[in-house]
């Protein structure tokens, strides 16, 4: 398998086959293609096998409401591992090998938390963030610091691109 933090746009096609095969919806697929065309991506990430795209994730930008700060905070996702590569600890490699490459202060997901919290996110609550008023969002909204204080003297709702609510 291959490492790649150099995906293209010649790579849409592939980034919205596996979105389309891994989600119940099409949402995450028009929300990449939404993030693509409009310039939004931070960084994305792709996991290739023998030619095909098995994993993906994307890095889009993040605010706090009503804060302003010059920390470089990140929204990861979404993130897909085809599920002929899932339960065998290939996405979690991909994410640690991806996390790796990321320029951010902090980072934040809403997902698993028995899977993100093996690769370093806590609750975000923990910082007094969150991701909405609705307490069963904020369970599985997780963050991470990529430095020790980096979410120090935030707190509040985290605010990603308007497309993420548009479901």
């Amino acid at each position: 398998m291959r490492f790649d933090t150099n995906l293209s746009a010649e790579d849409a096609p592939n980034i919205e086959h596996l979105l389309l095969g891994v989600y119940p919806t099409e949402f995450e697929a028009h929300l990449v293609e939404s993030l693509r065309r409009r310039r939004l991506m931070a960084a994305e990430h792709g996991l290739w096998d023998q030619g095909a795209l098995v994993g993906y994730v994307a890095y889009t930008p993040v605010h706090i409401k009503d804060q302003s700060t010059e920390r470089q905070l990140l929204g990861v996702g979404p993130l897909a591992i085809h599920h002929d590569f899932q339960g065998s600890g290939n996405g979690r490699k991909f994410l640690e090998e991806s996390l790796k490459e990321i320029d951010a202060d902090a980072l934040f997901i809403l997902g698993h938390p028995a899977f993100y919290e093996k690769v370093g996110f806590q609750p975000a609550s923990n910082f007094g963030l969150r991701f909405s008023d609705d307490e069963n969002q904020n369970a599985t909204f997780m963050a991470m610091e990529c430095w020790h204080g980096a979410l120090s003297g935030l707190n509040g709702i985290v605010e990603y691109d308007h497309k993420f609510y548009e479901e």
